[in-house]
């Protein structure tokens, strides 16, 4: 890769190899949005820049958060390499982002260089699973930032992929790549779009018609959840205060999370410990701003469920949970989920989460839904063209065997 020079007042001018191929765009005039790359020798500054930003702004997106950054660069640098985009305007901060350079992806022995928006790129089985990512920037300069850094990517060479990873589609539309053909076919560069659905139940607005979440919900749920509490007797819920009380929480959820996958056969999301390590420092940073929600289920002495939920927005992001076994507790993630929601709505929560994922408490309980787009770049790579014409020979074979 070419060498870039980063201009900077902040430390003495450095470069990491992700930020070799990167150019800056061509000189703005002082209205113009202009973007500085930084490499992570700067990081201090850069985070530092980042809270600035984020509090000038007001801002209360947890996934593009200073916080939630940092803490992903503690346990997750030393496999990835990053670089920090920051967009100037008139000499004044309007926009930062990170991007992430992987090198983990494969298609069957060959490896495929991606690049990512955010906190994204981890080896399989240790990814944080970002949704709702975002870049972090003053609204009225939001396009022209998102614009400069679509050139400033397209421009350097040396990724396979480029990958939007759950974006809200609201905000990915934002992206000329999306909506722009001409400039992407003269990259060489093909654009796939994958839209999920993120299921949730409106709280604020159950809360204006009087705070009956069951009346909202279909007869047969609600029926079903009737039945499963009075068959449990008294319920008992326990929201976390305080970083000891959920760490107590968080313990007895890893537990119930990785039994009941391994009972699948599945290692769990916290058979990696780098994740778990990233999942233990969120907790002590975030509970003492009460930007992550740690909650227990209990009837007398059994535990129904615990849940870890992110908070975004004032919306509860239902981000990983641990639940009794079926055998059990026949309905203890309906139950757990429904008695948390409950006691989010008396908080003043405006929406509750499931993210994507297809369960059936995800369809019971969320009533309304929001569109997060995966988006992924390809250049025009061989191995490309062989994965294509692979995939066209399995679906020809499968018409042929189905041929009566």
């Amino acid at each position: 890769m070419q060498r870039l020079s980063c201009e900077t007042n902040l430390k003495r001018e450095t470069a990491s190899d992700l930020s070799e191929s990167l150019r800056e765009c061509c000189a703005p005039t002082a209205d113009e949005v202009r973007l500085q790359l930084f490499d992570v020798s700067q990081r201090e500054a850069m985070l530092e820049i980042w809270r600035d930003l984020q509090q000038r702004l007001g801002s209360r997106s947890l996934m593009c958060s200073a916080e939630w950054t940092e803490t992903w660069l503690d346990h997750y640098r030393d496999s990835i390499d990053v670089l920090f985009v920051v967009g100037y305007r008139q000499e004044q901060v309007c926009g930062i982002c990170l991007l992430s350079e992987s090198k983990h992806h494969r298609i069957g022995p060959v490896t495929i260089r991606t690049l990512h928006l955010g906190t994204a790129g981890e080896l399989h089985g240790e990814s944080v699973c970002v949704e709702y990512n975002d870049i972090l920037c003053e609204p009225r300069y939001r396009n022209e930032f998102v614009s400069e850094l679509q050139k400033l990517i397209l421009e350097q060479k040396n990724w396979d992929q480029f990958r939007l990873d759950g974006i809200d589609d609201a905000a990915g539309k934002d992206w000329p790549l999306l909506n722009e053909t001409a400039s992407l076919h003269q990259h060489q560069i093909t654009v796939q779009s994958r839209i999920r659905e993120s299921r949730y139940f409106d709280l604020k607005q159950c809360r204006a018609e009087g705070g009956d979440i069951l009346s909202l919900l279909g007869k047969s749920t609600r029926s079903n959840i009737r039945r499963r509490i009075k068959k449990l007797g008294e319920t008992e819920l326990e929201w976390a205060e305080t970083v000891e009380q959920a760490n107590d929480i968080f313990a007895e959820l890893v537990e119930l999370h990785q039994a009941r996958w391994k009972k699948e056969g599945q290692p769990g999301a916290f058979a990696s410990s780098r994740f778990s390590r990233f999942q233990k420092e969120l907790i002590t940073r975030l509970i003492p701003q009460q930007k992550v929600v740690l909650c227990r289920m209990k009837t007398g002495s059994q535990t129904i469920g615990c849940l870890y939920l992110l908070v975004d927005c004032n919306r509860l992001l239902d981000y990983v949970s641990g639940l009794a076994s079926f055998e059990d507790v026949p309905g203890s993630g309906l139950v757990s989920h429904y008695l948390c929601m409950n006691e989010a709505m008396q908080r003043g929560y405006d929406a509750y989460d499931f993210l994507v994922g297809e369960k059936r408490h995800k369809e019971n309980l969320g009533k309304s839904a929001n569109q997060l787009r995966w988006v992924v770049c390809e250049r025009k790579r061989a191995i490309f063209r062989l994965r294509h014409l692979i995939q066209k020979a399995k679906h020809l074979v499968k018409r042929i065997v189905r041929k009566p």
